[in-house]
Order: C-alpha cells, then sequence, then structure tokens
C-alpha cells in the first residue's frame, strides 16, 4: 500500500488479481483441493457464496479432522454427509403472472409485455437467463396536448388551429379510435425586460403602440384538459386571442414543463401513448436566461399551476434547462414533438421542421415512428445485479448484446433474452446488503 497511497482501489484489484492465480496454483499442487475447499472458510454463509457449486456440510466430521465441511455436493456425500445435513440451495426462476400478450386496446386489460411478473432467486455468483416478449397492440389510446404559442407572430397561424381538431381527429383515426385532445398556451414570463410595462396601458392591452387589441400576457395557461371531445378543442382554440412580448425569444420551456409534470390537470392516462406538441416561430428562451431579470432561483421541476391554471411561478424560477426536461419527460413517459418553422431550425434543440399548416400529417408520421422501437429500460436495479441481453427482432435473427427493436408496425411481436447475474465480490466475503447470499427479484 506504500507504493500506491493514492490507489488503493488498483492495489486491491491486483491483489484481487494475485488471489485467483494463487488459488489456481494450490488446485493444481494440492490433491483433492478445489476451489470451494481452498478458501478456508468456516460458516455456511461464506461457502455458499464462494461458488455456485459449493456445498456446506452442517453436521460434525470425526474429532480432528482437517475436512473441509465447505466442499463440492459429491464430494461431501462421499464424505458422509446425510441429506437432511446439506446446504445446496439452487437458483430458480418462478414465472407468477404471465398473461396473453393483447392483439388489441380496446376492451379491458392491454398487455404488451409477457411475462408479467416473476420470482427469481440467485446464489451469488450464479445467473438464470428468462425470454420477454414484447408485442406492438393495435388501437392503443393516445393523449396529444397541443401547445400553443400565442405571441403576436402567431396571428396569422391561430386561424389555421381553428380546424385543426377535426383534422387532427381525423387523421389520428387512423392510428387510434381512442384519442384525446387537449390544448395549453404560452407567452413569456410577465416581468421587464421580456413584457411591456410603459405606458401603463401595455400591461393590459401589450399591442396598445401598434394600435390593436391583444390579450394581457401571461407564462403558461392551461386551456382543455385532455378530452374525447373534439368539438371542446375547436371551441377553446376559437376562444383564443394573440399577446405580444417585448423580445424576441418565447417561454415556451416553462410550458413544456408544467404540461410534462401537471398531469393530474392536463389529464394524462398512464396507460396511454403521450404526444406533447409544442407549435413556436420563435427561439425560446434556455436555463440562466432568468437573470437578466433578476431570478436566480432554478426550475424545480414541479407543477405549479393556480386554480385558474396559470403558471404562478413565472416570475419565481428560473426556466428549466434541457437536461431536467430530458428527465421530466422521461420520467413521465412524454414524447415532444416540436413542430416550428424554418426560422428556428438553426436552434439545435429543435430537430423537427414541418409547415404548420401540414401539422396533421406531421403529427400521424411522428406518432407511427414513436411507436415503432421498442426497448427495455432499467430501473433500480441492485448493484449486485448484471443483467446481459440479446434481442430477436423482426427477421428472427439473435443480436447479442442489444436489448431494442426498431422499424416495428402495429401487431408486431419481437423478445429479449435476458441473463441476470448475481456479482459477489470473493476475498471479501461480506454482504454488500441485508439480503443474505440470495437474491430475489
Amino acid at each position: 500500500l506504500m507504493l500506491f497511497p493514492r490507489h488503493k482501489q488498483i492495489w486491491s484489484c491486483y491483489y484481487c488479481v494475485l488471489s485467483h492465480f494463487l488459488s489456481f496454483f494450490f488446485f493444481c499442487l494440492i490433491p483433492g483441493s478445489n476451489i470451494c475447499t481452498s478458501r478456508g472458510v468456516t460458516t455456511c454463509r461464506q461457502c455458499l457464496a464462494v461458488d455456485p457449486s459449493c456445498a456446506w456440510c452442517s453436521q460434525e466430521f470425526r474429532p480432528g479432522s482437517d475436512v473441509s465441511r465447505c466442499d463440492l455436493k459429491t464430494s461431501l456425500e462421499k464424505l458422509g454427509c446425510r441429506s437432511d445435513s446439506m446446504e445446496f440451495p439452487l437458483s430458480s426462476v418462478q414465472i407468477i403472472q404471465d398473461a396473453s400478450l393483447s392483439d388489441k386496446a380496446s376492451g379491458g386489460t392491454v398487455t404488451q409485455i409477457r411475462p408479467q411478473k416473476m420470482r427469481m432467486v440467485l446464489r451469488p455468483g450464479d445467473s438464470k437467463r428468462f425470454t420477454v416478449s414484447v408485442k406492438q397492440v393495435e388501437d392503443y389510446p393516445v393523449d396529444l396536448y397541443y401547445l400553443m404559442d400565442l405571441s403576436y407572430s402567431m396571428k396569422d397561424d391561430l386561424a389555421k388551429l381553428v380546424t385543426l381538431g377535426s383534422e387532427l381527429a381525423q387523421t389520428m383515426g387512423k392510428i387510434t379510435s381512442n384519442l384525446r385532445m387537449g390544448f395549453g398556451a404560452f407567452v413569456d414570463k410577465t416581468m421587464s425586460p421580456y413584457m411591456y410595462l410603459t405606458p401603463p396601458d401595455a400591461i393590459t392591452n401589450p399591442c396598445f403602440g401598434i394600435d390593436e387589441k391583444c390579450e394581457a400576457q401571461f407564462g403558461f395557461k392551461h386551456v382543455l384538459p385532455l378530452t374525447e371531445r373534439v368539438a371542446r378543442f375547436t371551441e377553446e382554440v376559437s376562444k383564443q386571442r394573440v399577446s405580444r412580448n417585448r423580445d424576441s425569444p418565447e417561454g415556451g420551456f416553462d410550458a413544456i414543463m408544467q404540461a410534462v409534470v401537471c398531469k393530474d390537470q392536463i389529464g394524462w392516462r398512464p396507460d396511454a401513448s403521450h404526444l406533447l406538441v409544442f407549435t413556436t416561430d420563435a427561439k425560446t428562451h434556455i436555463a440562466l436566461d432568468g437573470r437578466i431579470a433578476g431570478i436566480v432561483q432554478p426550475n424545480d421541476g414541479l407543477c405549479h399551476l393556480d386554480s385558474s391554471n396559470i403558471y404562478n411561478k413565472t416570475t419565481v424560477l428560473d426556466y428549466p434547462s434541457l437536461a431536467l426536461m430530458t428527465e421530466k419527460m422521461s420520467e413521465n413517459n412524454i414524447n415532444l414533438i416540436f413542430a416550428v418553422t424554418s426560422f428556428v431550425v438553426p436552434l439545435d434543440i429543435f430537430k423537427v421542421l414541418f409547415p404548420i399548416s401540414s401539422s396533421n400529417v406531421f403529427i400521424l408520421c411522428l406518432g407511427q415512428k414513436i411507436r415503432s422501437k421498442v426497448e427495455l429500460d432499467l430501473v433500480d436495479v441492485p448493484e449486485d445485479l448484471n443483467l446481459a441481453f440479446n434481442a430477436t427482432c423482426l427477421n428472427g435473427e439473435l443480436i447479442q448484446g442489444v436489448r431494442s427493436c426498431s422499424g416495428l408496425k402495429i401487431g408486431d411481436t419481437v423478445s429479449t433474452h435476458t441473463q441476470c447475474l448475481y456479482l459477489y465480490i470473493l476475498l471479501i466475503l461480506i454482504q454488500k446488503n441485508s439480503l443474505g447470499p440470495f437474491m430475489t427479484l
């Protein structure tokens, strides 16, 4: 350790390699020695953690004998260890819930992954394999929330949105008959330098200086919760009027964050595909832009809609960062679609361009593309477990080290073959948790 005072982990690795080499050396030179007897363990717990092939005999051998009670099962049987004194647990996989995959999403419970629940018991160092099948069912429910920029430059496009509801419903009907639509709008933070504060009339009518009448500026307002009534979408959109902010970038990221995390107010269904369509013709303020107005408190990623469904922290919290938005969208399973004009495209965060007048066709294509890929996601996997994947996709070819399949169509079924390994550091012989020498999933 004196040679590597700051590299104890490296020294520990060297020690581990040396220990394994010495173990191999003893196996070769000492007759009857094996991985179980060479460790010199003295308890059942230590023995079972050495290797999956090791067994422990709780019965005492003849006094003075140097026979190891930790040995291969066959060796202990030859030494006369009774079966009721033998500890040799085996790893196992038990399928608890294995309902068949659904063909359509309508009617009852929808099953897209099989099996649904399983119990696995693993010895340290042992592994088990199991297969997970995934199917893209037909007519899966879709929640589509339309987030509209209502700054003054979008005045011409607002008229197009009035007819968008029926067009979207008709187009999305090619994907699903279970569609719900909602609507929200945004402008920017209601403070200087983002907002007109003078003359006083400009606060209630930001278009005062251009001799027009428009809506007072707001940050984000949730207008219509997700509903199956397409007529409500058209009705609410027709009531909207544009506003006017002072600077060119908009406060769209504030709106995205609230639409993502305010699940109850928006009405996101847990068993539906979630599409959030973000429409703008201008670039968007990002994290730290709030410092221009003296806002130094970072966005907290929480819902802040008041009783009127207005974002009430617009002058308190900074704009959210891309990292925070990505985290919250992943956490809430939201697919964000940037529907922007050509002026916005040079900004790298906007990856999609389409004419707003053709948005219904675009959303149909995006909806199909989003559902064309399936990937297994790992959540809260214990550090002691190592999972390896092999995927069988559409052509039936086994692809090693992959846990996703793309290019899928409705009704396609794919599978992943998973190997679960319980890792254990043999030299330490101390469990990292309180589960004992077994891990149950």
